[in-house]
């Protein structure tokens, strides 16, 4: 299916409107969380729309076709646009999509009917198990202590995983460390030990759970080690790409509610948009994002010519600061910035929460200094 940017920037503005006129129209009240039957109700609209994909042929919605620039684009383009609406649709969204997108991609039955039934932890239970899995990834020999980290890092019976995820989920795809290999196991809710948390920081549409394998259970395709080292890639890029758009798009939002408060809220006589020091954190704010923009748009093409290495660095540099301008966003607002029904601290919250997705953004230094211990 070949579709040209002009066919992109087409669909891109119907995702648009619809994250405008349905998403963030029914997350008008950020004080009150999104119900579990408004979001199903709005996957059901997005899979109609052949932006979700549900089962059968994918199309070219989110993640479906990730060889293919023009998609990938579109679902950066499209993730980014359902972040400034809402968050925590936009991550449900998002994992959903590359949960199908890899069991495609990995032979695997997604054992799933419903938009919302199948979600994908591509992480192990904590970090990216130091420099080990980026040495693994960029095809450096495993010594000891790499197999050690690696067995640690995805041992899904010894650790527990954190998962955040629509209630609805019954289906989960995760990697697991096998004989010197990564091999990916779709595995049914029911099989698992997965009691739910308190409340998360931000993300609040979502659930939080920490999940165990109560058995070594699960549907497996075995693979060589070049498709086993190429499904990770492919997980982590397209998940931390994923990460970086809805904060991009979350961050975009928060900066049009400070510009707008900036320009009618007076002190001293004088709109606050004209003191220094609100022009000084604006600025800052729009040096984020468009930093931020820049990067992902360098990262619009084919997952498997990407650098995994470079997207790590883009995610431990980039996150931090929409995360920080986030936070200016708040201040400009002073004291209503941080009224829970205002709107900018729960954009403050979800981005801290997104940051620590994916293995966070302080394992992907470690990770970059074993991509490029590997690429010497």
């Amino acid at each position: 299916m070949h579709v040209s940017s002009d066919d992109v920037a087409v669909m891109l503005a119907e995702v648009g409107r619809f994250a405008r006129e349905r998403v963030e129209a029914a997350a008008a009240r950020p004080e009150l969380p999104m119900g579990d039957d408004v979001l199903a109700a709005l996957s059901a609209e997005a899979v109609a729309m052949g932006v979700l994909p549900a089962s059968g042929d994918a199309g070219f919605a989110l993640w479906a076709q990730p060889r293919d620039a023009a998609s990938v684009a579109f679902s950066l383009g499209a993730v980014r646009q359902l972040g400034r609406a809402n968050a925590g649709v936009a991550f449900a969204w998002h994992r959903a999509a590359l949960a199908r997108s890899l069991a495609a991609q990995l032979a695997l039955p997604c054992l799933a009917t419903g938009a919302l039934d199948l979600t994908v932890v591509p992480t192990g239970h904590f970090g990216l198990a130091r420099t080990s899995a980026a040495r693994w990834l960029h095809g450096a020999p495993a010594d000891d202590d790499d197999t050690r980290l690696m067995a640690d890092w995805l041992d899904r019976q010894a650790h527990t995983t954190p998962l955040i995820a629509p209630r609805a989920w019954s289906v989960l795809l995760w990697p697991v460390w096998q004989k010197g290999r990564v091999t990916w196991y779709v595995v049914q809710r029911h099989q698992l030990g997965a009691p739910t948390c308190r409340p998360q920081h931000g993300l609040d549409e979502l659930a939080a759970y920490t999940v165990r394998a109560l058995a070594p259970v699960g549907i497996a395709t075995p693979c060589d080690d070049g498709a086993s080292r190429r499904g990770v890639a492919h997980a982590l890029t397209l998940d931390w790409l994923g990460l970086l758009a809805i904060a991009l798009g979350a961050l975009e939002r928060g900066q049009q509610m400070a510009i707008t408060f900036a320009g009618i809220r007076l002190q001293g006589g004088t709109v606050i948009a004209r003191h220094p020091a609100v022009q000084r954190m604006l600025s800052e704010i729009d040096a984020a994002r468009q930093q931020a923009d820049l990067t992902l748009a360098s990262f619009a093409g084919a997952v498997d010519d990407l650098d995994l290495g470079a997207v790590a660095a883009a995610r431990a540099t980039l996150h931090p600061m929409l995360c920080d301008a986030a936070s200016q966003v708040v201040q400009v607002q002073g004291g209503i910035g941080y009224m829970r029904d205002a709107g900018p601290e729960k954009i403050l919250r979800d981005l801290n929460v997104l940051k620590l997705q994916g293995g966070g953004v302080l394992a992907a230094h470690a990770f970059m200094a074993g991509w490029a211990e590997a690429s010497l």
